[in-house]
């Protein structure tokens, strides 16, 4: 009876019905109901929470995950907007020194000119949500062990996914954590697999400030693109074929041609994939110490190498250009959690915080973090090991994938799950598609040796740089998985006797490497599988000393919604950051070199913007990005950005350096996302490059 009122006590905590202030909070869509018609009124929304989320085809239901990214539709063609830097792999698969689609942008003139996405783009329609905490809960608190916990939870999960497929094979199923296994969900989707291009502007507008402002304020950044999904002519999913149709959506966005200003109601509605809301001080210090700083060693490291080795190489830098993208971000990230981290002095305010706490509790976390702080470092490396420019991670899921298949499917990681080998099969084709002895002989090279020092590969592999990477030279001009057709055959018939027997020198060394991090992981479930059992407990605590404020779960890649209003903030003392850019101010970064090189077509229209039908009234000019106080993180990127009546207003694209750390905590004064405005969009269909059709697409002028 205990158990049963703690576990009702936690869910009831996870879903947070009585917020202290709207803006904070990445909210489940089952929970606006709960916020209740006053709060959400209060907040600024005009629409009830039954018109966003309750069953049926609501609006909340055209927000999409895509890639890794949010999305949303804004046509019942299946058309979808999106951030450009999110259709970056896919602008990037199709470009070529003389086609450069990431320099130049694509417009799509009809549908039969748009362009297949490749890089693995898929589009995932949400289609149900069941709660199944009581079918995996009670097994998992039966398990007689930590590392216990994990298997049975995995194989409950597996076998709750496997037969939601089987029964609706039309659908992706997957079941979500929520709040260190308190709660589970089980999500149902509908997944696209057949994406392409409709348009994405030149980077010079795209990426226009590039990593000079990434993570900053004022941005001018025109981070959008345009997507379509298509389907079968029977509307069941269907991989790229000349037959397919476009996807009608059952439901859309509308676009607001008149954007907002500040202090107006916005909500973002999108994916977000992971926040650190509720861990405990010792997590925050152990991120604080250990984490962050491995991430600044390691990815600048790779980013530096990269970038020397294909200066010069237009052929190259097209190649590992995502690659780049995704490192720089990540280093600029870490010492941005960093700065935000000790300016919040959080791991001290959790501390006072936890003074509240029961002893016993933060006694066994702070167990479990030493434990973790203890295999940190090879860790980390292991799971990095995809980051690179390489192909020993084919390798390495190759090994694992062999391995795996000896188990029942159930039994298996996620990743290497019959389900899911498609996909896995697509990662590896676009790895062997960036892979390049140029730039992966020294990034290899660099890993051989820090493998080496983790004591994953035997000193053998070791030596000085220069003979490092002349190994790495030899195993990367010998090994067969930079052939597409060989590596296919590796996954669709795995067979673990001919991959230990195989002579090929990148398979035999990540063979040794998958070895050794299957140990590695098998230590770390002992440590996930504690947190599984003191977890739940422990927010029940936190639930209570925090009471009436909000908990809600933390991000998992699953659809929140976020309340917030457009508005500026303090920087510093003197200095006070406005809510809204304009044409002009973009303009007036320009200095004609990368990353402030904007087109002159954009240039040339900027005279005209101030009379354009886009413009702000207040502004007198063209809106380019504006601010808000949501609650956003990784993965929100494309999220759509709605106003008080759900008309589509922009598209969340990045947050202030101040708020980096928002991943950790929320903070009013600083937590600012920042988001493309649709109105700057709309101009540049109109004026800069103009794609009439799809203006009158998103614009629906059919319709009015």
């Amino acid at each position: 009876m205990h158990r049963a009122m703690t576990t009702a006590a936690i869910i009831a905590g996870l879903l947070g019905t009585n917020p202290s202030r709207a803006e904070e909070g990445q909210w489940l869509p089952e929970q606006l109901s709960e916020l209740g018609p006053e709060r959400l009124k209060a907040a600024g929304l005009e629409l009830a929470a039954e018109d966003l989320w309750d069953g049926g085809p609501k609006l909340l239901r055209a927000a999409v995950s895509y890639s890794g990214c949010s999305a949303g539709f804004v046509s019942d063609q299946g058309l979808l907007a999106t951030n450009h830097h999110c259709a970056y792999p896919a602008l990037q698969a199709q470009s070529r020194p003389d086609r450069d689609l990431l320099k130049n942008g694509f417009v799509a003139s009809s549908r039969d000119q748009e362009l297949r996405a490749l890089g693995g783009a898929e589009v995932d329609v949400l289609v149900a949500i069941e709660d199944v905490t009581e079918r995996i809960r009670p097994a998992i608190e039966a398990a007689k062990s930590d590392a216990d916990r994990v298997r049975v939870a995995e194989r409950k999960m597996n076998a709750l996914s496997v037969a939601c497929e089987t029964k609706h094979p039309e659908n992706r199923c997957k079941v979500h954590e929520h709040g260190f296994g308190a709660r589970y969900r089980l999500v149902r989707t509908f997944r696209i697999r057949d994406v392409r291009l409709a348009y994405a502007p030149p980077s010079g507008i795209g990426e226009f400030g590039g990593e000079v402002d990434n993570w900053s304020w004022p941005r001018h950044s025109g981070d959008f693109a345009l997507l379509r999904a298509y389907v079968a002519p029977d509307g069941s999913s269907a991989v790229h074929s000349e037959e397919n149709v476009p996807y009608r959506p059952d439901v859309h966005f509308r676009i607001s041609p008149e954007g907002v200003g500040p202090g107006d109601f916005v909500m973002v509605a999108g994916y977000p994939g992971h926040t650190d809301r509720h861990w405990p001080a010792a997590e925050v210090q152990r991120h604080v110490e250990d984490v962050f700083p491995a991430v600044i060693d390691l990815y600048g490291e790779w980013l530096d190498l990269i970038e020397r080795h294909a200066r010069g190489r237009p052929d190259l830098q097209i190649q590992v250009a995502a690659i780049s993208k995704g490192l720089a971000n990540r280093v600029k990230n870490a010492r941005g959690m960093l700065a935000g981290l000790k300016r919040m002095d959080l791991v001290e305010r959790k501390r006072a915080f936890e003074a509240r706490l029961p002893a016993d509790l933060l006694a066994e976390a702070e167990r479990l973090t030493k434990a973790t702080r203890s295999t940190f470092r090879r860790d980390f490396l292991l799971e990095s090991l995809e980051r690179g420019p390489n192909l020993l991670a084919v390798a390495l899921d190759a090994a694992r994938l062999a391995r795996e298949v000896e188990r029942p499917d159930v039994a298996r990681a996620p990743r290497y799950a019959d389900r899911n080998r498609p996909a896995l099969t697509e990662l590896q084709s676009r790895r062997v598609r960036d892979a390049s002895v140029q730039v992966g002989g020294p990034w290899l090279a660099s890993v051989l040796g820090r493998l080496v020092e983790a004591d994953l590969l035997p000193s053998s592999y070791g030596g000085s740089p220069k003979q490092r990477l002349a190994l790495a030279s030899r195993i990367l001009k010998r090994t067969r998985l930079d052939d597409p057709e060989e590596v296919q055959k590796l996954f669709e018939a795995p067979d673990r006797t001919a991959l230990e027997a195989d002579d090929d020198p990148l398979l035999t060394l990540g063979w040794m490497v998958a070895a050794k991090a299957e140990r590695a992981e098998a230590e770390q479930e002992a440590v996930r599988g504690g947190w599984m059992r003191i977890g739940p407990r422990y927010l029940e605590a936190v639930r209570a000393a925090r009471a009436p404020d909000p908990i809600y779960p933390d991000a998992n890649r699953t659809l929140r919604v976020s309340l917030a209003r457009v508005q500026g903030y303090r920087v510093r003392d003197g200095l006070f950051a406005t809510p809204q850019t304009t044409v002009g101010g973009q303009v007036a970064k320009h200095t004609g070199r990368a990353p402030f090189d904007l087109p002159e077509a954009v240039r040339n229209a900027a005279e005209r913007a101030p009379r354009s039908p886009y413009a702000d009234p207040q502004l007198e000019d063209v809106p380019v990005c504006f601010l808000s106080d949501a609650d956003t993180t990784g993965g929100n990127s494309g999220s759509p950005v709605l106003d008080r009546r759900g008309r589509l207003v922009g598209l969340n694209f990045d947050r202030v350096w101040e708020n980096i750390a928002g991943d950790f905590a929320y903070n009013p004064a600083w937590s600012r996302n920042i988001s493309v405005d649709v109105r700057y969009l709309l101009w540049t269909l109109t004026d800069v490059t103009p794609a009439p059709r799809l203006l009158e697409e998103l614009l629906d002028l059919e319709a009015r």
